[in-house]
C-alpha cells in the first residue's frame, strides 16, 4: 500500500515538473519543430516604409523573436554591431491595437550564423499576447538599415521562438 501511494505521489510530482518545464523538454526532445518559424516573408530593410503584416498563432507559450535573415559567408558576428535604422512594430487583435512601439535597431543584436547564412534578432515579444491566442504583427521600417546594403534584395524576416533553455 505504501509503495502504491509513493508511486502515485511520484507520478503527480513528475506531472507538475513536466508541466513547469515543458518548454525545456520541447527544446531537448523536439528542437527542430520547436524553433520552426511561425512566419516567414521577404522584407526590404533598405527602403523606408517597407511593411510586413502577419497573423501569428504560436505553437509554444514563449518569447518570440523577429529575425532578419540573409545569405552571408562566415562574417564575424561583431560586423552587425552598431546597425543604424529604426522600426515600428504593432501587435493587433481583431483590429484593436494592443501594443505599438518604435525602436532603434539594438546596438549589439543577437547574431546567429546558420547553414543558410546570417540571422539577426531585431526585437522580441511574448506570445500568446496577454490573453490573445491569435494576434497580427505589423512591422514598418521607419529608417533603413544602410549597413546591410551589400545584401540588397536577399532579406527575409522570420518570426520564431527566441527561447534559450537555462
Amino acid at each position: 500500500m505504501k509503495k502504491a501511494i509513493l508511486l502515485i505521489l511520484g507520478l503527480i510530482a513528475l506531472a507538475f515538473w513536466t508541466n513547469a518545464n515543458r518548454n525545456e523538454l520541447a527544446v531537448w526532445f523536439n528542437a527542430d519543430s520547436f524553433y520552426r518559424p511561425i512566419f516567414t516573408s521577404s522584407f526590404d530593410v533598405l527602403q523606408s516604409g517597407s511593411t510586413v503584416r502577419a497573423e501569428l498563432t504560436p505553437s509554444y507559450d514563449v518569447t518570440h523573436g523577429f529575425h532578419l535573415a540573409f545569405p552571408c559567408e562566415s562574417l564575424p558576428l561583431y560586423y552587425f554591431a552598431d546597425l543604424d535604422g529604426s522600426i515600428r512594430y504593432s501587435i493587433l487583435s481583431e483590429g484593436i491595437e494592443l501594443k505599438s512601439e518604435t525602436i532603434s535597431i539594438p546596438p549589439h543584436p543577437i547574431s546567429i550564423l546558420t547553414g543558410e547564412g546570417c540571422e539577426i534578432v531585431l526585437f522580441t515579444f511574448d506570445l500568446p499576447f496577454q490573453g490573445h491566442d491569435v494576434v497580427t504583427l505589423e512591422v514598418v521600417l521607419e529608417s533603413p538599415i544602410t549597413k546591410l546594403a551589400p545584401y540588397q534584395g536577399n532579406f527575409q524576416c522570420i518570426v520564431s521562438p527566441a527561447y534559450w533553455p537555462k
